[in-house]
């Protein structure tokens, strides 16, 4: 019998087979200062926040970076004035593919997963699906003769799928510039470069939740490499797409900066570009 493709894999795997994401549960009213603490402990960037048995919002790093890490007198307020209320959630009964298709739709990164009576089982997020994208991959990389979507997956590099222009802050830059850069260009990451413009490394949403939020008052007076991340998720535009997958999965991030041969920054490519590539491959 044919091997399934990613696709198909996706689609036979239910969210209740799937090692999902943990979360930090807290009443409504909780003060924003300790849900980023709680977070921060749990080493999650996502919240929810309950009205007794009811889902009442989610809390994640980008509403920490959006609306939080910049004004210090909101750390006391009720994380509700913060969360998206209401949030859509999902069946534990659902595949993998129906998340990434909603996720992708709806530009989620976190997506509650429910039982069968609506309580809580924990979140799905792109971090999840790229180790089970990265593990079938890996698991069909003796693909044999016959030419299979997971040919283009393997022997495809990521030079000719879309990718973001990069955001480029120096060192020097403060915490409270680079911070506006990425809420205005609505990205999580920015490359930190020197003179040269060669990338030195990264500062995005996690480095902000995890080390500057609730505790940094004067962002001005910070410097971006004072508070940076050294390891930069990068990748050579060769790369191929399995590898690329495989290297987001062991760093755990959701996309990696294209590097040039002198370590400049030529664009960005997410797993949301790489997913809508593998629907693309295996459903034409």
């Amino acid at each position: 019998m044919k091997s399934p493709n990613i696709v198909q894999h996706f689609e036979g795997v239910p969210l209740s087979g799937l090692k999902l994401s943990s979360h930090v549960v807290v009443p409504s009213g909780h003060k924003v200062r300790s849900v980023v603490a709680a977070m921060a402990a749990q080493h999650t960037g996502c919240a929810v926040v309950t009205d007794g048995a009811r889902l009442a919002g989610i809390f994640t790093e980008r509403d920490v970076t959006n609306h939080v890490v910049r004004s210090p007198d909101v750390w006391g307020s009720p994380v509700d004035h913060f969360m998206t209320p209401e949030p859509m959630v999902i069946g534990h009964n659902a595949s993998a593919i129906d998340a990434l298709r909603l996720m992708n739709a709806r530009w989620f990164r976190n997506l509650p997963v429910t039982d069968a009576d609506g309580g809580l089982l924990g979140s799905v997020n792109h971090y999840d699906l790229i180790r089970l994208a990265a593990s079938f991959l890996e698991a069909q990389s003796d693909l044999g003769p016959e030419l299979s979507p997971e040919h283009n997956l393997h022997f495809v590099d990521l030079t000719g799928l879309p990718t973001q222009e990069p955001l480029l802050v120096s060192p020097d830059d403060s915490l409270a510039s680079a911070i506006e850069a990425m809420i205005a260009a609505r990205t999580g990451l920015a490359s930190v470069v020197n003179h040269r413009r060669a990338v030195i490394g990264e500062l995005t949403e996690h480095d902000v939740f995890l080390k500057v939020a609730c505790r940094v008052e004067d962002l001005a007076d910070e410097a971006v490499g004072d508070w940076m991340t050294r390891e930069i998720a990068a990748a050579a535009p060769d790369t191929s797409i399995s590898t690329a997958l495989g290297i987001m999965a062991q760093l755990g991030h959701r996309y990696l900066v294209l590097i040039s041969e002198t370590n400049r920054a030529l664009g960005v490519v997410t797993f949301r570009e790489i997913a809508e590539y593998f629907e693309i491959v295996c459903t034409t």
